[in-house]
C-alpha cells in the first residue's frame, strides 16, 4: 500500500507507524522515485490525499498486522480529539487498565471485533461516558481513533460495570 499526496493529518501505516502530515510540507520520503514524483505532482496540485490502488488481499493483511499486534479500547469524557484527550484512566476511574480488543478474522477489507470490554467504574461519572478511544497499548501508546459511544449519557455511578457490547469495525477505504 502506498500513501501519496500531501495530507492534512495523521496517517496509520500497516505497522502502527503514525505518520503526521503537515500542511504544505510533505513528511513521508518514498522509495520509489516514481511515488515520490506522484507525491510532489499531487502537492503542487494542492490535492489532499491521493491512494494508490488497494487489492482486498491487501487491505486484510494490513487490518490482519494491525489487528494481530493487539488494540485496546478508552473511555472519555468528552471529545478525544486528535490526540487521546479527556481519557478516564484505569486506577483513576475504573480498575485495571484499557482492556483488549479481539478481532474476528478480516474479509475484503473489514474486520469486526469479537469481544466485549468492561469498565468497572471507580468514581460516578456525572456526564456519563459519550466517548471512546482505540490505543495501541493498555497504557500509554499511541492514540488511533476514537468516535462518540450510544446510551451512556447519563450518570454512571460508582462500582457499576459498564459493558461495550456493540462490534467495533475497522475498514480500510480509499
Amino acid at each position: 500500500m502506498h500513501i501519496l499526496g500531501n495530507a492534512k493529518g495523521r496517517v496509520i501505516l500497516p505497522t502502527l507507524e503514525v505518520v503526521t502530515f503537515k500542511e504544505d510540507k510533505l513528511r513521508h520520503a518514498f522509495h520509489n522515485p516514481k511515488y515520490a514524483e506522484m507525491a510532489a505532482l499531487a502537492a503542487e496540485l494542492n490535492a489532499q490525499m491521493v491512494l494508490t490502488y488497494l487489492a482486498a488481499a491487501t487491505a486484510d493483511a494490513m487490518l490482519g498486522n494491525i489487528t494481530a499486534t493487539g488494540l485496546f479500547m478508552s473511555i472519555h469524557s468528552a471529545s478525544p480529539g486528535d490526540t487521546g484527550a479527556n481519557e478516564l484512566v484505569g486506577g483513576t476511574a475504573y480498575t485495571g487498565t484499557r482492556p483488549a480488543i479481539t478481532w474476528a478474522t478480516s474479509a475484503n477489507g473489514v474486520v469486526v471485533s469479537s469481544d466485549t470490554q468492561t469498565f468497572a467504574m471507580l468514581v460516578t461519572e456525572a456526564g456519563g461516558i459519550p466517548y471512546f478511544g482505540i490505543w495501541t497499548a493498555d497504557t500509554a501508546g499511541t492514540y488511533l481513533t476514537g468516535g462518540a459511544t450510544s446510551g451512556l449519557s447519563g450518570s454512571i455511578p460508582s462500582g457499576a460495570n459498564v459493558t461495550f457490547t456493540s462490534s467495533i469495525t475497522l475498514t480500510v477505504s480509499g
